[in-house]
């Protein structure tokens, strides 16, 4: 087993090194999701720990993850890493850990600390009348990470959990405001792509076609974007809609 813990919770390294067993046992957790992947909440010592365990791995996949390419977990805890340092909120990376047998891979599994939030396609796909406001927060969201050199390796709307606070001005010149702000914490980071400054603007077009399957919210975030960025949004829509056809298409034959 080769285990890497974050220096900020080497404390708790003996209990990181039990998680597998426990998951295994289904002891001191609560299971969130168990299907192609397990996903699971520890509580240690006042804090809250979400452990991912990823699929067992084919053989032919335990070759490439021994020899050629890095483990989704060490991928996860990596970009976790990443994603903080270019100032774009992430769950805080713990550690990662990856099981061997014979000298080859099989089992990773990746531990941050548990973010709060809301899953936001709760919040705009799932409702007729979504909130404008929110909608323009999420491109907000997307133009600033574009801006900070990342592509998220899956932009879908349950990858972004929103919290929202009541933000109230005053004026002597106008009268007392309030309106709601929303901020973003990003997971499922392990398949991001980095770069320095904003990437190309075909390559930020296409980082969008996950978004969500709903046309009418799709079309809407992305002319939103658009303006952001400063450009057509007719076109940019234009574009993006055809991507999305290519993707839905793509999806259905396999």
């Amino acid at each position: 087993m080769k285990i890497v813990v974050n220096e900020a919770f080497r404390q708790h390294h003996a209990f990181i090194e039990r998680i597998p067993a426990l998951l295994a046992q289904r002891s001191e957790c609560e299971v969130i999701y168990d299907q192609r992947n397990l996903v699971a909440r520890f509580r240690h010592e006042g804090m809250t720990l979400i452990v991912k365990r990823y699929k067992k791995v084919n053989f032919i996949q335990q070759f490439v993850y021994t020899f050629f390419r890095k483990t989704k977990a060490e991928r996860a805890y990596n970009f976790g890493i990443e994603f903080l340092h270019r100032g774009v909120k992430t769950p805080q990376p713990v550690a990662y850990m990856e099981e061997y047998r014979c000298g080859l891979f099989t089992t990773g599994y990746f531990v941050s600390q548990e973010a709060q939030g809301t899953e936001t396609h709760l919040l705009l796909r799932e409702v007729q009348d979504y909130p404008k406001d929110l909608a323009e927060a999420v491109a907000s969201q997307i133009v600033s990470m574009h801006s900070k050199g990342i592509l998220h390796g899956d932009l879908n709307l349950s990858n972004f959990l929103c919290t929202s606070h009541l933000v109230t001005r005053t004026s002597h010149l106008v009268p007392r405001t309030s309106h709601l702000a929303y901020s973003f914490t990003m997971i499922d980071t392990n398949r991001s792509h980095f770069c320095d400054g904003y990437p190309s603007n075909e390559a930020c077009i296409k980082n969008m076609v996950r978004l969500t399957h709903r046309r009418d919210l799709y079309e809407d975030l992305i002319r939103r974007y658009a303006r952001l960025r400063g450009w057509d949004a007719d076109e940019t829509a234009r574009q993006a809609l055809l991507l999305l056809d290519k993707f839905e298409q793509r999806r259905f034959r396999l």
